[in-house]
């Protein structure tokens, strides 16, 4: 997993997330955070969203849907706040979204532990080489890597099939994923499909011709921008 940033934003991208790699947000309770320095989120929220359509109807928002004391939130909610992220083009970035639970290759997911093929299993369990049981906080390399980290329920992207006034959710304490009501106030993790940081290829200097992760406007400012172009093309 490699740091980087994003108009000003720090990300963290997982470069062995499927294809094009997968852009996490560095503050796993980027929510709270939000709220806590912007007391009118909620209302833009559902302003922008007023109603969640899901495989049962529609939900509309309300304010006690949210929580912004501890970040939680209904499944709705969360769902809302990832299209108000790509709103405002959070980080550049157009495709937030909250992460999955399917297995590899897009399989179903399933419940109980060592599920580590869905998005924030391979989080838990390969990024910080966690152990099942473990607290995620636990993890040296991802409390290195990630703010606001927590041991508690993340929402998932994903619908439950059998019964789709719930969906999926990945506990940080145990490991463990299965299902939950939707109107239950969980935490939210935004990622986004493939690398949204600013990025150009180095000619040297990179182990496995990994991508070099650079913030372009800092490099504007240190007056360094037109020789580096120079010397990458």
């Amino acid at each position: 997993m490699l740091s980087c940033r994003s108009q000003r934003v720090n990300l963290v991208y997982d470069i062995d997330a499927g294809l094009d790699g997968l852009t996490w947000t560095a503050d796993a309770d980027l929510f709270q955070t939000q709220c806590r320095f912007d007391d009118t989120i909620v209302t833009r929220i559902i302003n922008l969203t007023p109603v969640v359509t899901d495989a049962v109807g529609a939900h509309c928002l309300v304010p006690e849907d949210f929580d912004p004391l501890s970040g939680a939130m209904t499944w709705w909610a969360a769902q809302a706040w990832t299209t108000w992220l790509n709103h405002i083009g959070f980080a550049g970035g157009k495709s937030w979204r909250l992460c999955s639970a399917a297995g590899c290759t897009g399989r179903s997911p399933r419940s109980g532990r060592h599920v580590n093929c869905s998005e924030i299993g391979r989080l838990y369990y390969g990024g910080g080489n966690s152990q099942q049981g473990f607290r995620i906080t636990r993890s040296r390399r991802l409390k290195r890597t990630f703010t606001n980290l927590q041991d508690e329920l993340y929402w998932t992207a994903s619908e439950y099939r059998a019964n789709p006034q719930g969906a999926w959710q990945f506990c940080c304490r145990t490991g463990t994923q299965y299902f939950a009501p939707k109107q239950r106030k969980r935490l939210a993790w935004a990622v986004h499909p493939g690398l949204i940081a600013d990025t150009r290829r180095s000619s040297s200097g990179l182990r496995g011709g990994l991508a070099e992760l650079l913030d372009l406007q800092e490099l504007a400012t240190a007056h360094v921008w037109p020789a580096f172009r120079q010397a990458n093309g």
